[in-house]
Protein backbone atom coordinates (compact mmCIF):
# COMPACT_ATOMS: atom_id res chain seq x y z
CA UNK A 1 0.00 0.00 0.00
CA UNK A 2 1.20 2.97 -0.68
CA UNK A 3 1.91 5.62 1.61
CA UNK A 4 0.04 9.12 1.89
CA UNK A 5 2.12 12.20 1.84
CA UNK A 6 0.55 15.73 2.57
CA UNK A 7 1.66 18.58 0.37
CA UNK A 8 1.08 22.13 0.81
CA UNK A 9 -0.86 23.03 -2.74
CA UNK A 10 -2.74 26.23 -3.63
CA UNK A 11 -6.81 25.97 -3.89
CA UNK A 12 -8.95 28.77 -5.12
CA UNK A 13 -12.33 29.62 -6.61
CA UNK A 14 -11.83 30.27 -10.06
CA UNK A 15 -15.33 30.73 -10.85
CA UNK A 16 -18.06 31.81 -8.85
CA UNK A 17 -21.96 32.64 -9.47
CA UNK A 18 -24.44 34.31 -7.60
CA UNK A 19 -26.31 32.61 -4.84
CA UNK A 20 -29.08 34.44 -2.88
CA UNK A 21 -30.39 32.94 0.38
CA UNK A 22 -33.91 32.56 1.29
CA UNK A 23 -35.36 34.15 4.48
CA UNK A 24 -36.41 30.66 5.85
CA UNK A 25 -35.51 27.22 4.80
CA UNK A 26 -37.88 25.40 2.56
CA UNK A 27 -39.60 22.33 4.17
CA UNK A 28 -36.99 19.52 4.31
CA UNK A 29 -38.48 17.35 1.32
CA UNK A 30 -37.91 20.63 -1.29
CA UNK A 31 -34.37 21.53 -0.35
CA UNK A 32 -31.54 21.13 -2.86
CA UNK A 33 -28.36 19.28 -2.55
CA UNK A 34 -25.64 21.98 -2.49
CA UNK A 35 -23.64 21.09 -5.21
CA UNK A 36 -20.33 22.69 -6.18
CA UNK A 37 -17.19 21.52 -8.70
CA UNK A 38 -13.97 20.54 -8.19
CA UNK A 39 -11.22 20.74 -10.61
CA UNK A 40 -7.95 19.19 -9.93
CA UNK A 41 -4.95 19.63 -12.01
CA UNK A 42 -1.81 17.85 -11.79
CA UNK A 43 1.98 19.31 -13.02
CA UNK A 44 5.47 19.04 -12.46
CA UNK A 45 7.29 21.26 -10.91
CA UNK A 46 8.10 23.34 -13.97
CA UNK A 47 4.29 23.85 -15.02
CA UNK A 48 4.07 21.34 -17.36
CA UNK A 49 0.42 19.16 -17.29
CA UNK A 50 0.70 15.93 -15.95
CA UNK A 51 -1.51 12.92 -17.78
CA UNK A 52 -3.09 9.74 -16.16
CA UNK A 53 -2.72 10.47 -13.05
CA UNK A 54 -5.49 8.61 -10.49
CA UNK A 55 -7.36 11.25 -8.55
CA UNK A 56 -10.19 10.03 -5.67
CA UNK A 57 -11.38 11.76 -2.82
CA UNK A 58 -12.35 11.10 0.87
CA UNK A 59 -15.30 11.69 1.22
CA UNK A 60 -15.14 9.35 -1.53
CA UNK A 61 -17.11 10.29 -5.17
CA UNK A 62 -15.35 8.96 -7.97
CA UNK A 63 -12.05 7.97 -9.22
CA UNK A 64 -11.11 9.90 -12.20
CA UNK A 65 -7.47 9.77 -14.30
CA UNK A 66 -6.44 13.14 -15.18
CA UNK A 67 -6.84 13.84 -19.20
CA UNK A 68 -4.07 15.60 -21.39
CA UNK A 69 -4.18 18.62 -19.91
CA UNK A 70 -3.76 16.95 -16.44
CA UNK A 71 -7.51 17.85 -15.55
CA UNK A 72 -9.44 16.19 -13.12
CA UNK A 73 -12.88 17.57 -12.96
CA UNK A 74 -15.54 15.86 -10.65
CA UNK A 75 -18.90 17.96 -11.30
CA UNK A 76 -21.58 18.39 -9.09
CA UNK A 77 -20.32 16.75 -6.05
CA UNK A 78 -22.05 17.85 -2.47
CA UNK A 79 -20.35 21.02 -0.67
CA UNK A 80 -17.82 20.78 2.13
CA UNK A 81 -14.30 19.40 2.77
CA UNK A 82 -12.27 16.92 1.00
CA UNK A 83 -9.06 15.24 1.09
CA UNK A 84 -7.66 14.76 -2.45
CA UNK A 85 -5.84 11.57 -3.14
CA UNK A 86 -3.13 11.78 -6.06
CA UNK A 87 -1.60 8.79 -7.11
CA UNK A 88 1.19 8.95 -9.88
CA UNK A 89 2.17 5.61 -10.59
CA UNK A 90 5.97 6.74 -10.35
CA UNK A 91 5.97 7.70 -6.64
CA UNK A 92 5.95 5.15 -4.49
CA UNK A 93 3.77 7.82 -2.08
CA UNK A 94 0.85 9.00 -2.86
CA UNK A 95 -0.07 12.82 -1.84
CA UNK A 96 -3.13 14.18 -0.18
CA UNK A 97 -4.42 17.73 -0.31
CA UNK A 98 -7.36 19.10 1.00
CA UNK A 99 -9.98 21.16 -0.85
CA UNK A 100 -13.26 23.44 0.16
CA UNK A 101 -15.84 22.88 -2.57
CA UNK A 102 -18.41 25.44 -1.73
CA UNK A 103 -22.08 25.84 -3.47
CA UNK A 104 -21.95 26.89 -7.19
CA UNK A 105 -18.31 27.29 -7.42
CA UNK A 106 -15.56 25.95 -8.99
CA UNK A 107 -12.53 24.87 -6.88
CA UNK A 108 -9.54 24.52 -8.75
CA UNK A 109 -6.37 22.76 -7.13
CA UNK A 110 -3.20 22.83 -8.54
CA UNK A 111 -1.23 19.72 -6.92
CA UNK A 112 2.77 19.94 -8.41
CA UNK A 113 3.58 15.54 -8.80
CA UNK A 114 7.53 16.05 -8.93
CA UNK A 115 10.18 17.52 -10.69
CA UNK A 116 10.13 17.72 -14.63
CA UNK A 117 11.63 14.81 -16.22
CA UNK A 118 13.20 17.06 -18.85
CA UNK A 119 16.05 17.56 -16.34
CA UNK A 120 18.03 14.62 -17.44
CA UNK A 121 21.64 14.14 -17.72
CA UNK A 122 22.15 14.48 -20.48
CA UNK A 123 19.44 17.07 -21.47
CA UNK A 124 17.24 16.41 -24.35
CA UNK A 125 16.59 20.20 -25.95
CA UNK A 126 13.31 18.82 -28.18
CA UNK A 127 11.69 17.50 -25.19
CA UNK A 128 12.38 20.53 -23.08
CA UNK A 129 11.55 22.98 -25.79
CA UNK A 130 8.06 21.47 -26.32
CA UNK A 131 7.45 21.47 -22.10
CA UNK A 132 8.53 25.03 -22.08
CA UNK A 133 5.86 26.31 -25.22
CA UNK A 134 3.38 23.49 -23.88
CA UNK A 135 3.90 25.65 -19.81
CA UNK A 136 2.51 29.25 -21.61
CA UNK A 137 -0.91 27.59 -21.35
CA UNK A 138 -0.62 28.15 -17.68
CA UNK A 139 -3.49 29.87 -15.71
CA UNK A 140 -0.88 32.09 -14.55
CA UNK A 141 0.45 32.98 -17.54
CA UNK A 142 -1.06 33.43 -21.11
CA UNK A 143 -4.64 31.43 -20.44
CA UNK A 144 -8.05 33.23 -21.09
CA UNK A 145 -8.38 32.38 -17.10
CA UNK A 146 -4.91 33.97 -16.84
CA UNK A 147 -3.53 37.34 -18.06
CA UNK A 148 -6.33 39.29 -19.02
CA UNK A 149 -8.13 38.24 -15.90
CA UNK A 150 -4.95 39.71 -13.73
CA UNK A 151 -3.21 42.03 -15.31
CA UNK A 152 -4.25 43.10 -19.13
CA UNK A 153 -7.58 44.21 -19.33
CA UNK A 154 -9.04 44.57 -16.07
CA UNK A 155 -8.88 47.80 -13.76
CA UNK A 156 -9.48 50.31 -16.74
CA UNK A 157 -12.09 51.90 -18.22
CA UNK A 158 -13.02 48.87 -20.23
CA UNK A 159 -14.53 46.14 -18.17
CA UNK A 160 -14.78 45.05 -14.40
CA UNK A 161 -15.53 42.67 -12.46
CA UNK A 162 -18.95 41.42 -11.13
CA UNK A 163 -19.43 41.57 -7.66
CA UNK A 164 -20.80 38.05 -7.61
CA UNK A 165 -18.03 36.74 -9.25
CA UNK A 166 -14.60 38.10 -8.31
CA UNK A 167 -12.96 34.95 -7.36
CA UNK A 168 -8.83 35.68 -6.63
CA UNK A 169 -8.94 38.88 -8.90
CA UNK A 170 -11.42 41.43 -7.15
CA UNK A 171 -8.43 42.79 -5.58
CA UNK A 172 -6.42 43.79 -8.70
CA UNK A 173 -9.21 44.97 -10.86
CA UNK A 174 -9.48 48.00 -7.48
CA UNK A 175 -5.84 48.77 -7.37
CA UNK A 176 -6.00 47.09 -3.96
CA UNK A 177 -2.40 45.42 -4.29
CA UNK A 178 0.05 44.15 -1.47
CA UNK A 179 2.87 41.91 -1.92
CA UNK A 180 1.39 38.85 -0.43
CA UNK A 181 -1.44 38.75 -2.68
CA UNK A 182 -1.72 35.26 -4.15
CA UNK A 183 -2.10 36.04 -7.50
CA UNK A 184 0.83 38.48 -7.45
CA UNK A 185 3.03 35.77 -5.81
CA UNK A 186 2.37 33.13 -8.54
CA UNK A 187 2.65 34.62 -11.17
CA UNK A 188 6.00 36.00 -10.61
CA UNK A 189 6.90 32.67 -9.35
CA UNK A 190 4.81 30.86 -12.50
CA UNK A 191 7.26 32.92 -14.90
CA UNK A 192 10.60 32.22 -13.04
CA UNK A 193 9.38 28.01 -13.45
CA UNK A 194 9.09 28.57 -17.41
CA UNK A 195 12.48 30.80 -17.49
CA UNK A 196 14.06 27.93 -15.67
CA UNK A 197 13.02 25.88 -18.31
CA UNK A 198 14.44 28.45 -20.81
CA UNK A 199 18.03 28.32 -18.62
CA UNK A 200 18.03 25.11 -18.46
CA UNK A 201 17.87 24.50 -22.57
CA UNK A 202 20.71 27.14 -22.82
CA UNK A 203 23.49 25.57 -20.05
CA UNK A 204 23.12 22.69 -22.44
CA UNK A 205 23.57 24.14 -25.16
CA UNK A 206 26.41 25.90 -23.81
CA UNK A 207 28.01 23.00 -22.25
CA UNK A 208 27.25 21.01 -25.23
CA UNK A 209 25.32 18.41 -22.52
CA UNK A 210 22.27 17.62 -24.61
CA UNK A 211 21.12 14.97 -26.63
CA UNK A 212 18.49 15.34 -29.76
CA UNK A 213 15.84 13.08 -31.12
CA UNK A 214 15.02 15.23 -33.92
CA UNK A 215 18.69 16.36 -35.00
CA UNK A 216 17.89 19.64 -34.19
CA UNK A 217 20.31 22.47 -35.02
CA UNK A 218 21.67 23.49 -31.65
CA UNK A 219 22.07 27.27 -32.90
CA UNK A 220 18.13 27.04 -33.47
CA UNK A 221 17.27 25.93 -30.24
CA UNK A 222 19.21 28.41 -28.50
CA UNK A 223 17.54 30.94 -30.45
CA UNK A 224 13.96 29.66 -29.61
CA UNK A 225 15.21 29.44 -25.86
CA UNK A 226 16.09 32.75 -25.90
CA UNK A 227 12.98 33.87 -27.76
CA UNK A 228 11.14 32.47 -25.18
CA UNK A 229 13.05 33.73 -22.35
CA UNK A 230 13.05 37.54 -24.05
CA UNK A 231 8.72 36.90 -24.02
CA UNK A 232 8.56 36.04 -20.31
CA UNK A 233 11.06 38.49 -19.11
CA UNK A 234 9.19 41.32 -21.10
CA UNK A 235 5.63 40.05 -19.34
CA UNK A 236 7.79 40.61 -15.75
CA UNK A 237 9.55 43.93 -16.24
CA UNK A 238 5.78 45.12 -17.41
CA UNK A 239 4.06 43.43 -14.80
CA UNK A 240 6.99 44.16 -11.76
CA UNK A 241 8.88 46.92 -13.22
CA UNK A 242 12.13 45.55 -11.74
CA UNK A 243 12.32 41.68 -11.76
CA UNK A 244 15.59 40.42 -11.35
CA UNK A 245 17.60 38.95 -14.08
CA UNK A 246 18.43 34.81 -13.93
CA UNK A 247 20.17 33.61 -16.64
CA UNK A 248 21.58 30.39 -16.04
CA UNK A 249 19.70 27.10 -14.13
CA UNK A 250 22.60 25.98 -11.94
CA UNK A 251 22.68 26.56 -8.30
CA UNK A 252 25.81 26.80 -6.30
CA UNK A 253 25.26 26.54 -2.59
CA UNK A 254 29.19 27.25 -1.81
CA UNK A 255 28.83 30.58 -3.43
CA UNK A 256 25.39 31.62 -4.17
CA UNK A 257 25.32 34.19 -7.54
CA UNK A 258 24.19 37.79 -6.50
CA UNK A 259 21.79 38.34 -9.78
CA UNK A 260 20.69 41.96 -11.31
CA UNK A 261 17.12 43.45 -10.59
CA UNK A 262 15.82 46.08 -12.45
CA UNK A 263 14.34 47.43 -15.70
CA UNK A 264 18.03 48.31 -17.13
CA UNK A 265 19.48 45.31 -17.36
CA UNK A 266 16.36 43.00 -17.81
CA UNK A 267 15.69 45.13 -20.88
CA UNK A 268 19.23 44.56 -22.80
CA UNK A 269 19.13 40.92 -21.81
CA UNK A 270 15.71 40.85 -23.35
CA UNK A 271 16.77 42.71 -26.53
CA UNK A 272 20.12 40.51 -26.87
CA UNK A 273 17.92 37.37 -26.37
CA UNK A 274 15.41 38.65 -29.08
CA UNK A 275 18.07 39.74 -31.80
CA UNK A 276 19.82 36.47 -31.28
CA UNK A 277 16.65 34.68 -32.26
CA UNK A 278 15.95 36.83 -34.95
CA UNK A 279 19.12 36.58 -36.71
CA UNK A 280 18.85 32.67 -36.20
CA UNK A 281 15.36 31.55 -37.00
CA UNK A 282 14.07 30.93 -40.44
CA UNK A 283 10.82 32.19 -42.12
CA UNK A 284 7.58 30.05 -40.86
CA UNK A 285 4.14 30.72 -41.31
CA UNK A 286 3.73 28.84 -37.77
CA UNK A 287 1.90 30.76 -35.88
CA UNK A 288 2.72 28.93 -31.94
CA UNK A 289 6.36 28.72 -32.48
CA UNK A 290 9.20 31.17 -32.87
CA UNK A 291 10.41 31.87 -36.34
CA UNK A 292 12.55 35.42 -37.62
CA UNK A 293 8.80 37.41 -38.25
CA UNK A 294 7.79 36.72 -34.61
CA UNK A 295 11.25 37.62 -33.05
CA UNK A 296 11.10 40.51 -35.51
CA UNK A 297 7.70 41.64 -34.24
CA UNK A 298 8.33 41.16 -31.06
CA UNK A 299 11.25 43.70 -31.03
CA UNK A 300 9.69 46.20 -32.35
CA UNK A 301 7.03 46.25 -29.43
CA UNK A 302 9.63 46.05 -26.75
CA UNK A 303 11.40 48.95 -28.30
CA UNK A 304 8.45 51.08 -28.74
CA UNK A 305 7.72 49.98 -24.82
CA UNK A 306 11.13 51.03 -23.78
CA UNK A 307 10.48 54.59 -25.41
CA UNK A 308 7.09 55.19 -23.62
CA UNK A 309 6.73 55.31 -20.03
CA UNK A 310 8.82 54.93 -17.47
CA UNK A 311 12.14 54.21 -19.45
CA UNK A 312 11.06 57.59 -21.76
CA UNK A 313 14.12 55.98 -24.20
CA UNK A 314 12.82 58.13 -26.76
CA UNK A 315 15.45 57.22 -29.52
CA UNK A 316 13.95 53.74 -29.37
CA UNK A 317 10.75 54.75 -31.45
CA UNK A 318 13.17 54.84 -34.61
CA UNK A 319 14.32 51.20 -33.84
CA UNK A 320 10.84 50.47 -33.38
CA UNK A 321 9.66 51.68 -36.82
CA UNK A 322 12.79 49.96 -38.45
CA UNK A 323 12.01 46.53 -36.73
CA UNK A 324 8.14 46.72 -37.42
CA UNK A 325 7.74 47.85 -40.78
CA UNK A 326 9.87 44.52 -41.69
CA UNK A 327 6.90 42.51 -40.52
CA UNK A 328 3.92 44.02 -42.37
CA UNK A 329 5.38 42.60 -45.57
CA UNK A 330 4.70 38.69 -44.31
CA UNK A 331 0.97 39.16 -42.84
CA UNK A 332 -2.12 40.36 -43.97
CA UNK A 333 -5.31 42.09 -42.72
CA UNK A 334 -8.33 39.63 -42.66
CA UNK A 335 -11.09 41.29 -44.98
CA UNK A 336 -13.36 40.67 -42.13
CA UNK A 337 -12.92 41.89 -38.22
CA UNK A 338 -14.51 38.84 -37.33
CA UNK A 339 -12.44 36.33 -39.45
CA UNK A 340 -9.69 37.22 -36.89
CA UNK A 341 -11.50 35.78 -33.76
CA UNK A 342 -13.39 32.77 -35.81
CA UNK A 343 -12.56 29.54 -33.97
CA UNK A 344 -12.65 27.67 -37.40
CA UNK A 345 -9.89 29.96 -39.00
CA UNK A 346 -7.02 30.01 -36.72
CA UNK A 347 -5.01 27.70 -38.85
CA UNK A 348 -5.75 30.04 -42.15
CA UNK A 349 -5.73 33.53 -40.07
CA UNK A 350 -3.46 35.76 -42.36
CA UNK A 351 -3.46 38.38 -39.55
CA UNK A 352 -2.21 36.56 -36.61
CA UNK A 353 1.72 36.95 -36.23
CA UNK A 354 2.32 34.78 -32.93
CA UNK A 355 -0.27 32.45 -31.13
CA UNK A 356 -0.70 30.65 -27.64
CA UNK A 357 -2.71 27.71 -28.91
CA UNK A 358 -4.98 26.14 -26.57
CA UNK A 359 -6.49 22.89 -28.81
CA UNK A 360 -8.79 21.71 -26.39
CA UNK A 361 -7.91 23.08 -23.18
CA UNK A 362 -11.04 24.27 -21.68
CA UNK A 363 -10.28 27.98 -21.80
CA UNK A 364 -13.71 28.74 -24.66
CA UNK A 365 -16.54 30.54 -23.06
CA UNK A 366 -14.65 31.06 -19.24
CA UNK A 367 -14.33 34.78 -19.29
CA UNK A 368 -16.30 36.13 -22.43
CA UNK A 369 -19.69 35.81 -23.93
CA UNK A 370 -23.17 37.03 -23.12
CA UNK A 371 -25.35 36.26 -19.97
CA UNK A 372 -25.65 32.74 -20.26
CA UNK A 373 -22.82 31.75 -22.33
CA UNK A 374 -20.16 33.12 -20.18
CA UNK A 375 -19.44 30.75 -17.57
CA UNK A 376 -18.88 32.34 -14.42
CA UNK A 377 -20.32 35.96 -15.90
CA UNK A 378 -17.08 37.81 -14.55
CA UNK A 379 -16.76 40.08 -16.60
CA UNK A 380 -19.33 43.44 -16.75
CA UNK A 381 -19.01 46.60 -19.22
CA UNK A 382 -17.99 50.00 -18.47
CA UNK A 383 -20.46 52.23 -20.01
CA UNK A 384 -17.39 54.90 -20.82
CA UNK A 385 -16.01 51.89 -23.09
CA UNK A 386 -19.48 50.87 -24.80
CA UNK A 387 -20.15 54.99 -25.10
CA UNK A 388 -16.42 54.68 -27.37
CA UNK A 389 -18.58 53.02 -30.25
CA UNK A 390 -21.37 55.50 -29.68
CA UNK A 391 -19.50 58.67 -30.12
CA UNK A 392 -20.68 59.11 -26.00
CA UNK A 393 -23.36 61.78 -27.16
CA UNK A 394 -25.23 59.25 -28.83
CA UNK A 395 -25.46 56.22 -26.32
CA UNK A 396 -29.05 54.71 -26.40
CA UNK A 397 -31.21 55.62 -23.96
CA UNK A 398 -32.67 52.96 -21.90
CA UNK A 399 -34.70 50.79 -22.21
CA UNK A 400 -32.57 50.38 -26.14
CA UNK A 401 -35.09 49.66 -28.83
CA UNK A 402 -33.50 47.35 -31.28
CA UNK A 403 -32.36 46.90 -33.69
CA UNK A 404 -29.61 49.22 -32.83
CA UNK A 405 -27.61 50.19 -36.22
CA UNK A 406 -23.40 50.58 -35.74
CA UNK A 407 -21.33 51.69 -38.45
CA UNK A 408 -18.11 50.42 -37.12
CA UNK A 409 -18.29 46.61 -37.11
CA UNK A 410 -16.10 46.08 -34.30
CA UNK A 411 -19.13 47.06 -31.83
CA UNK A 412 -20.63 43.11 -32.95
CA UNK A 413 -17.97 41.54 -32.68
CA UNK A 414 -16.75 43.01 -29.17
CA UNK A 415 -20.03 43.82 -27.47
CA UNK A 416 -23.14 41.44 -26.71
CA UNK A 417 -26.36 43.25 -26.82
CA UNK A 418 -28.05 39.62 -26.20
CA UNK A 419 -28.27 36.82 -23.84
CA UNK A 420 -28.87 33.02 -24.65
CA UNK A 421 -31.38 30.93 -22.27
CA UNK A 422 -33.04 28.06 -23.08
CA UNK A 423 -32.24 27.62 -26.53
CA UNK A 424 -33.17 30.93 -27.67
CA UNK A 425 -31.24 34.90 -28.03
CA UNK A 426 -32.88 37.62 -26.28
CA UNK A 427 -32.24 40.96 -27.07
CA UNK A 428 -31.20 43.10 -23.33
CA UNK A 429 -32.22 46.39 -23.61
CA UNK A 430 -30.30 47.55 -20.24
CA UNK A 431 -26.78 48.35 -20.63
CA UNK A 432 -25.52 46.89 -17.75
CA UNK A 433 -26.68 43.35 -19.34
CA UNK A 434 -24.61 43.66 -22.11
CA UNK A 435 -21.31 41.58 -22.02
CA UNK A 436 -18.12 41.57 -23.78
CA UNK A 437 -18.02 39.69 -26.68
CA UNK A 438 -14.86 38.16 -28.92
CA UNK A 439 -13.71 34.78 -28.60
CA UNK A 440 -16.95 33.31 -29.89
CA UNK A 441 -18.27 31.14 -31.88
CA UNK A 442 -22.45 30.75 -32.53
CA UNK A 443 -24.07 31.29 -29.88
CA UNK A 444 -26.86 29.11 -30.47
CA UNK A 445 -24.19 25.67 -30.12
CA UNK A 446 -24.28 25.62 -26.51
CA UNK A 447 -20.44 25.52 -25.09
CA UNK A 448 -18.84 22.13 -23.67
CA UNK A 449 -17.43 23.59 -20.57
CA UNK A 450 -13.70 22.63 -20.06
CA UNK A 451 -13.72 21.05 -23.80
CA UNK A 452 -13.28 23.64 -25.80
CA UNK A 453 -10.84 26.14 -26.63
CA UNK A 454 -9.35 29.26 -28.81
CA UNK A 455 -5.81 30.06 -29.06
CA UNK A 456 -4.76 33.63 -27.65
CA UNK A 457 -3.40 36.17 -30.54
CA UNK A 458 -0.45 37.32 -28.89
CA UNK A 459 0.19 39.43 -32.23
CA UNK A 460 -1.26 40.37 -34.64
CA UNK A 461 -0.73 42.68 -37.72
CA UNK A 462 -3.59 45.17 -36.69
CA UNK A 463 -1.28 46.13 -33.76
CA UNK A 464 1.89 45.99 -35.66
CA UNK A 465 -0.20 48.86 -37.92
CA UNK A 466 -1.20 50.46 -34.71
CA UNK A 467 2.44 50.92 -33.64
CA UNK A 468 3.76 51.64 -36.82
CA UNK A 469 1.11 54.80 -36.61
CA UNK A 470 2.37 55.29 -33.43
CA UNK A 471 6.20 55.58 -33.45
CA UNK A 472 6.01 57.27 -36.77
CA UNK A 473 3.82 59.96 -34.99
CA UNK A 474 6.34 60.04 -32.05
CA UNK A 475 8.77 60.80 -34.34
CA UNK A 476 7.49 63.09 -37.18
CA UNK A 477 4.14 64.09 -36.23
CA UNK A 478 1.04 63.09 -37.71
CA UNK A 479 2.95 62.03 -41.33
CA UNK A 480 0.75 60.58 -44.20
CA UNK A 481 2.68 57.24 -43.01
CA UNK A 482 1.25 57.33 -39.81
CA UNK A 483 -2.30 58.24 -41.18
CA UNK A 484 -2.13 55.64 -43.54
CA UNK A 485 -1.34 52.82 -40.96
CA UNK A 486 -4.12 53.86 -38.33
CA UNK A 487 -6.57 53.77 -41.04
CA UNK A 488 -6.23 50.76 -42.66
CA UNK A 489 -7.42 49.60 -38.96
CA UNK A 490 -10.26 52.16 -39.71
CA UNK A 491 -11.12 51.04 -43.38
CA UNK A 492 -11.57 47.62 -42.24
CA UNK A 493 -13.68 48.40 -38.98
CA UNK A 494 -15.98 51.03 -41.63
CA UNK A 495 -15.73 48.98 -44.83
CA UNK A 496 -15.32 51.54 -46.29
CA UNK A 497 -12.86 55.22 -46.74
CA UNK A 498 -15.45 57.72 -45.26
CA UNK A 499 -14.38 56.89 -42.00
CA UNK A 500 -11.01 57.51 -42.47
CA UNK A 501 -9.44 59.99 -39.95
CA UNK A 502 -8.61 63.33 -41.63
CA UNK A 503 -6.06 65.41 -42.04
CA UNK A 504 -5.02 68.38 -39.85
CA UNK A 505 -4.53 66.88 -36.69
CA UNK A 506 -1.85 68.28 -34.24
CA UNK A 507 0.73 65.75 -33.04
CA UNK A 508 -1.44 65.31 -29.26
CA UNK A 509 -4.68 64.92 -31.15
CA UNK A 510 -3.56 61.73 -33.25
CA UNK A 511 -1.62 60.29 -30.13
CA UNK A 512 -5.11 60.37 -28.75
CA UNK A 513 -6.63 58.92 -31.67
CA UNK A 514 -4.24 56.19 -31.66
CA UNK A 515 -5.34 55.36 -27.86
CA UNK A 516 -9.07 55.04 -29.13
CA UNK A 517 -8.51 52.82 -31.83
CA UNK A 518 -6.42 50.89 -29.59
CA UNK A 519 -9.32 50.31 -27.28
CA UNK A 520 -11.61 50.05 -29.94
CA UNK A 521 -9.57 47.09 -32.11
CA UNK A 522 -7.87 45.25 -29.47
CA UNK A 523 -10.21 44.80 -26.10
CA UNK A 524 -9.93 42.23 -24.44
CA UNK A 525 -6.54 40.54 -25.74
CA UNK A 526 -4.88 41.67 -22.98
CA UNK A 527 -2.82 44.46 -24.22
CA UNK A 528 -4.66 47.63 -23.33
CA UNK A 529 -3.43 48.10 -19.69
CA UNK A 530 0.49 47.88 -21.00
CA UNK A 531 -0.72 50.05 -23.79
CA UNK A 532 -1.80 52.96 -21.37
CA UNK A 533 0.96 52.62 -19.19
CA UNK A 534 3.33 53.78 -22.04
CA UNK A 535 1.33 56.50 -23.67
CA UNK A 536 1.29 57.69 -20.30
CA UNK A 537 -2.89 57.43 -19.76
CA UNK A 538 -4.01 55.10 -17.33
CA UNK A 539 -4.67 57.33 -14.49
CA UNK A 540 -7.08 59.50 -16.83
CA UNK A 541 -8.49 56.36 -17.63
CA UNK A 542 -9.22 55.52 -14.35
CA UNK A 543 -10.39 58.95 -13.93
CA UNK A 544 -12.92 58.36 -16.22
CA UNK A 545 -13.75 55.19 -14.13
CA UNK A 546 -14.20 56.50 -11.27
CA UNK A 547 -16.37 59.36 -12.14
CA UNK A 548 -19.00 56.95 -13.96
CA UNK A 549 -18.70 54.08 -11.63
CA UNK A 550 -19.14 56.06 -7.88
CA UNK A 551 -19.86 52.56 -6.30
CA UNK A 552 -16.66 50.97 -7.82
CA UNK A 553 -13.70 53.25 -7.75
CA UNK A 554 -10.36 52.55 -7.86
CA UNK A 555 -8.09 52.91 -5.45
CA UNK A 556 -5.33 53.92 -7.83
CA UNK A 557 -1.98 56.01 -6.56
CA UNK A 558 0.74 56.47 -8.87
CA UNK A 559 3.14 53.80 -8.31
CA UNK A 560 0.59 51.03 -8.50
CA UNK A 561 0.95 50.94 -12.40
CA UNK A 562 3.19 47.81 -11.63
CA UNK A 563 2.66 45.33 -9.14
CA UNK A 564 4.63 44.70 -5.96
CA UNK A 565 7.57 42.59 -5.97
CA UNK A 566 6.27 39.42 -3.75
CA UNK A 567 6.74 39.16 0.03
CA UNK A 568 7.98 35.75 -0.67
CA UNK A 569 10.83 36.95 -2.69
CA UNK A 570 12.23 39.51 -0.63
CA UNK A 571 11.96 36.80 2.37
CA UNK A 572 14.05 34.43 0.50
CA UNK A 573 16.31 37.09 -1.39
CA UNK A 574 18.40 39.67 0.88
CA UNK A 575 19.54 41.24 -2.49
CA UNK A 576 15.96 41.80 -3.54
CA UNK A 577 14.70 45.20 -3.68
CA UNK A 578 10.81 46.03 -2.96
CA UNK A 579 9.07 48.27 -5.57
CA UNK A 580 9.12 51.85 -4.49
CA UNK A 581 5.15 52.56 -2.51
CA UNK A 582 5.00 49.23 -1.31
Amino acid sequence: MKKVLFLFCLCFALFQVSCSDGDSDPPEEEQEVEVGTLEVVTIYEGGESVSDILISTIPETEEIITNDLGKAIFDNIEIGTYQIIVAPSFLDESIMVSAEVNDSQTTMVEVVVGPTPVSMDPLDIDVLLSATYESLKGNFLFDATGYSHYWGDIGMETIFLNQNSLGIYGGLDGYDFSPVNSVITDVWAEHYKIIRLTNLGLDGIYEDDFVTDNNTDPVIAEAEFRFLRALLYFNLVKLYGNPILVTTAKIDFDTPLIYEQGRAPVYEQIVADLKFAQENLVSSSVKNRASNEIATALLGKVYITMAGFPLMDSDKYLLALQELEKVVTNFTLEEDYTQVFNLENEIANSEVIFSVDFDNSGNYGVPWGPKGISINDRFLLSSGFIGEFFNNSEIPSEPVAFPISIEDSRFYQNIATFSYQNGSITDENLLADWRPFKFVKDPIVPSVVNEESFDYPYLRLADIYLLIAEAENAINGPTIKAYDALNLIRRRAFGDLNHDLQPGLSQNEFFNAIIRERKLELCFEGQLKDDLIRMQALEVEISNFNELHPDRVKDFQSHKYIWPIPQEEITLNPNAIQNPGY
